[in-house]
């Protein structure tokens, strides 16, 4: 029999050119996949374009979009956001026709300071927050970082306020769900990044003896700072940079201009496919930050070595010594004596490393949706 889920998202399914986007796309195809029936609310924080639209109203069975009138709210407290100042009440009007027309099983609302729309499903639907990180001191974690704080931040209490609105809170990682779970008595799951490996189809394109280092990421301060700190200690060692190629890729190249002139900047890719293959080693030298770092599991899920400090890693399991790196700094004295054997070992690696996670979060999520009536 078939079963109906409501997903509300602040932010689109398509493209996935970013980790919130790729995790929300993933997570429907996995509902997809087990026979759900996917009806896709698209709350326009990030605009709509008409090749986004008709890719979302191929994908899912129903799309609906809830345009925002100006920007983002400001936040309500001097410090830190109310834990509802981003939401709109347009998208319980729309939700509340949706729950008259269709009988939902589940309603999943991305983020939990999106969470008030949970007020007006019926009881009979099973709520579901899926948090993609921690919101609550986030400005206390920046500040302790030496960044501002960016997007939305709030406090531990009022991150509760929103979680107790769910039946069952997911996490994406299990340090996370540590968290939520001393802030809430509510279930509390963690259900990881859900990929399928990509095979890659190489194409020849070495013009020189170096090994191509490849990142690719959005200008969030974390990433900005992370790859910063990756240029200085490069620059310092004139030797790595006859030896490697560092690429840099995505939104971050509009952040990183003319800041580091050692590297090249390739700016937005048409293709992740495409960016991939040009790449030997990815490397991750992640400072901090939260969440889980999706782009660690996408350069794993392609079947690349990847190179990455432990904040990194944080919520994927790992043996390799190239994975967990205490800071920027050791990782690269390490590339020192990289080479390529040791470059053949770390792909089987972290073949591995993916293959090992795959498996746990497949599990976990067909225990807990495999079976919803």
């Amino acid at each position: 029999m078939n079963k109906d889920i409501l997903i509300v998202s602040p932010i689109p399914s398509h493209p996935q050119f970013q980790g919130n986007s790729a995790r929300i796309y993933r997570l429907n195809q996995m509902f997809k996949l087990l026979g759900y029936r996917i009806h896709f609310v698209y709350f326009g924080m990030e605009g709509l374009n008409e090749t986004q639209r008709m890719e979302m109203e191929r994908d899912w069975d129903t799309f609906h979009f809830v345009k925002p009138e100006g920007p983002a709210a400001e936040p309500s407290f001097e410090e830190y956001f109310d834990i509802d100042d981003w939401y709109d009440e347009k998208v319980s009007e729309l939700v509340e026709g949706l729950c008259r027309r269709y009988k939902f099983d589940i309603c999943l609302v991305n983020y939990v300071w999106f969470s008030k729309v949970l007020d007006v499903v019926p009881e009979s639907t099973y709520k579901i927050i899926d948090t993609h990180d921690v919101f609550g001191d986030r400005h206390i974690v920046a500040a302790e970082a030496g960044l501002e704080p960016v997007w939305f931040y709030t406090t531990k209490a009022l991150e509760a306020l929103g979680l107790e609105r769910a039946d069952l809170v997911l996490a994406i990682q299990s340090e996370e769900a540590k968290h939520f779970e001393s802030l809430i008595e509510k279930p509390v799951s963690t259900v990881g990044y859900l990929v399928p490996p990509v095979v890659l189809v190489e194409e020849s394109h070495k013009t020189s003896m170096k090994i191509d280092i490849g990142y690719i990421g959005s200008g969030n301060p974390f990433n900005v700072t992370s790859i910063l700190a990756l240029h200085d200690f490069v620059s310092q060692s004139p030797t790595l940079l006859e030896k490697f190629e560092f690429n840099i890729a995505g939104t971050i190249c509009g952040a990183l201009k003319s800041k580091v002139p050692n590297f090249k900047l390739m700016g937005l890719v048409d293709e992740l496919d495409d960016f991939y293959r040009t790449i030997d080693v990815v490397i991750n030298p992640m400072i901090g930050g939260t969440g889980l770092k999706i782009k660690s599991l996408e350069a794993l899920s392609y079947g690349k070595p990847l190179i990455a400090t432990k904040d990194a890693m944080v919520g994927i399991s790992t043996t390799s010594d190239f994975q967990k790196f205490e800071s920027v700094e050791l990782l690269v004295s390490a590339l020192r004596t990289f080479d390529n054997t040791a470059k053949e070992q770390l792909a089987v690696d972290s073949v591995n490393v993916f293959q090992t996670y795959n498996v746990q979060q497949i599990a976990t999520f067909k225990k807990l949706f495999g079976n919803v009536e």
